[in-house]
């Protein structure tokens, strides 16, 4: 057993996590030990700040056991973990702090004053040459959120509590063990594990930084050395061990039956007047077929920010669920680009020839349309169906009117969607779902990922000038592509794996060649004469409404994904319809060609 070194500040104990720093990792003992001398143990709580933005810089940190979140103005930057330094970068320029830093569940700190800090790394070359890589890296990289997320999510602490007495949480935490690679590489802890070590009824001891509490959160803390994920389960939801399990979680999972009526969870009370930061998602019992009627509810009682239906307990659902929370998931971002998007469906094909689940899935306009086909369970056999039957065979496009506010009135596709997604709800889905629209009032992007899904499907895709903008609470929302027509910024902050990204926009291919040579030409268009065809006013009003956000895809949509796929359309037009199967096609052979080679690397 590890004796607690808040208790004793161990030496040796902090010379050995010193040791594991990278930044330290190249210098002699007795250069460790001389620093360890200088080290003053800090012992933070979820929730807790460290130092926030404008404070002095001070000390230097380094994370012995924890998680810190870093943030600027609420936002999420990135997060540090075991044997990762903080705060070395504002003393060494001699600036104030600019980041926020909190702790996101029980972390033990080794500090510096900032002058032990500069006085050692200026007598140590090895060390101040590491020190000066450490800082150009997170210079470039501003705790990129793609690097962290994926540090820490491929291991760490998971935390699993019941919502009632009516579901186990262990039954749960058990089947996840196997999908989370088994022992020893995930470790279970419940309180008759710690009872058995510790003696009856050890796993109540209170969190009050008694000897008994510190020698327990220092053996839990060894227990990350050994094993790349520890999964806490508790009975309950409300004594001090379930307490604990969520002081020592890097992610939070309450589970609970999606037919029954919230309850309130203690614990988890308990843990909000502490300021918890540490991110709660919902797992709900959901047999198939089932309704799940409060799920949002579920979601409002218990603050989360995600939920998952589980089968009880099907494997291929705790096998997705385990993905999903250790970082480990799929998750398919789908740009707008009118007909081109069906270039997506023969992505999904390939996706489904190479045994590539996807877990979560989201999209812009015509992306939406096809994203909300895969959430709704469509191979894409039938996804090529519905959309030959709705933009080729009937078109319910062709709703032609006196162009007052749009050249279509949008009613005929509107029915078109509800018949096809019916009075299915986002958040019931059984795979996450989420599209964009543009609030047109506010210019700001909307995020829909709960209401009915045809309705917002189909604002998704209500692009400006072609179809009538959508009323909703006073606002009047449009086609997502206005603003973010490659939504992977919210696939991102869902923090649950990696982002596969299909880009089907227009770049540079709308114009008149051959024309305005001389001297701008205004009737150019009306007086065609290249043998390329006129753009028609669809196109051109398509093509405005998403020029702004075309440009900044390159920007960052692409910096957030981690497979980013062009697709091959770019002598395609918006509204050529009638190419459904080449687009397929050509979908499907890129698709092929650029994920194979790296099929092997991506989750399955």
């Amino acid at each position: 057993m590890t004796a607690s070194v808040t208790e004793n500040n161990n030496p040796a104990q902090i010379a050995a996590a010193l040791a594991k720093v990278s930044i330290f990792s190249k210098l002699s003992t007795e250069a460790i030990q001389q620093l360890a001398v200088c080290a003053k143990p800090l012992q933070l709580s979820t929730g807790d700040t460290l130092y926030n933005k404008g404070d002095p810089s001070l000390y230097v940190y380094i994370v012995w056991h924890g998680r810190l979140r870093v943030s600027i103005n609420e936002a999420t930057i990135g997060y540090v973990g075991r044997y990762q330094p903080i705060g070395e970068m504002a003393v060494i320029i001699g600036e104030p702090r600019n980041t926020n830093v909190h702790a996101v569940r029980d972390t033990l700190l080794l500090k510096f004053t900032a002058q032990e800090f500069l006085d050692f790394v200026q007598s140590n070359a090895a060390s101040l040459l590491d020190l000066t890589r450490l800082v150009i890296n997170r210079g470039r990289n501003a705790y990129n959120k793609n690097t962290q997320n994926k540090k820490i999510d491929h291991g760490g602490t998971l935390a699993v509590i019941p919502a009632s007495s009516g579901v186990s949480a262990i039954q749960l935490a058990e089947a996840l063990v196997g999908h989370l690679k088994g022992w020893p590489e995930t470790r279970l802890i419940t309180a008759a594990h710690v009872d058995s070590i510790f003696g009856e009824h050890f796993a109540q001891t209170p969190l009050d930084k008694s000897p008994a509490d510190l020698h327990l959160r220092a053996w839990l803390a060894s227990l990350e050395e050994h094993h790349n994920y520890v999964l806490y389960a508790a009975d309950n939801d409300h004594d001090p061990w379930s307490l604990r399990c969520l002081h020592q979680a890097d992610r939070i999972l309450v589970l609970a039956e999606a037919t029954r009526l919230p309850e309130n969870v203690p614990v988890l009370d308990a843990l909000h007047t502490n300021g918890l930061i540490v991110p709660i998602e919902l797992v709900l019992l959901r047999s198939e077929g089932d309704p799940s009627p409060h799920t949002l509810a579920w979601r409002e009682e218990t603050r989360a920010r995600a939920h998952y239906f589980v089968h009880p307990w099907a494997d291929s659902d705790i096998s997705a669920l385990a993905r999903q929370i250790s970082g480990r998931g799929v998750g398919l971002v789908l740009g707008g680009g009118g007909a081109r998007g069906f270039a997506h469906i023969g992505l999904i094909r390939a996706l489904e020839q190479l045994q590539i689940p996807i877990d979560i899935v989201g999209g812009t306009s015509m992306g939406a349309f096809v994203a909300a086909l895969v959430a709704c369970g469509f191979d894409s056999v039938e996804m090529s169906h519905i959309a030959h039957e709705t933009f080729v065979a009937r078109n319910y496009l062709n709703d032609y009117t006196v162009p007052r506010f749009s050249l279509i009135r949008g009613t005929r596709f509107h029915k078109r969607l509800m018949s096809v997604f019916g009075q299915q709800r986002i958040e019931e889905l059984r795979r996450t779902f989420y599209c964009i629209s543009t609030n047109l009032t506010t210019g700001n992007p909307m995020i829909h990922d709960r209401g009915t899904l045809g309705t917002w499907v189909g604002t998704s895709m209500s692009v400006p000038g072609v179809a009538p903008p959508v009323a909703w609470h006073g606002d009047l929302l449009c086609d997502g592509g206005v603003v973010n027509n490659l939504p992977t910024d919210v696939m991102h902050s869902m923090e649950r794996g990696i982002i596969i990204a299909s880009n089907v926009s227009m770049n540079g291919d709308i114009g008149a060649p051959g024309a305005g040579e001389e001297e701008p030409d205004q009737m150019a268009l009306l007086n065609w004469k290249s043998e390329k065809r006129a753009p028609s006013l669809s196109e051109i009003l398509m093509r405005t409404a998403t020029l702004a956000s075309d440009n900044t895809i390159q920007l960052s949509s692409i910096s957030n994904a981690d497979v980013y796929l062009r697709m091959p359309i770019q002598d395609i037009g918006m509204f050529d319809w009638e190419r459904l199967d080449e687009l397929i096609e050509r979908g499907y052979q890129y698709g092929l060609e650029q994920l194979t080679p790296i099929r092997d690397t991506l989750p399955r």
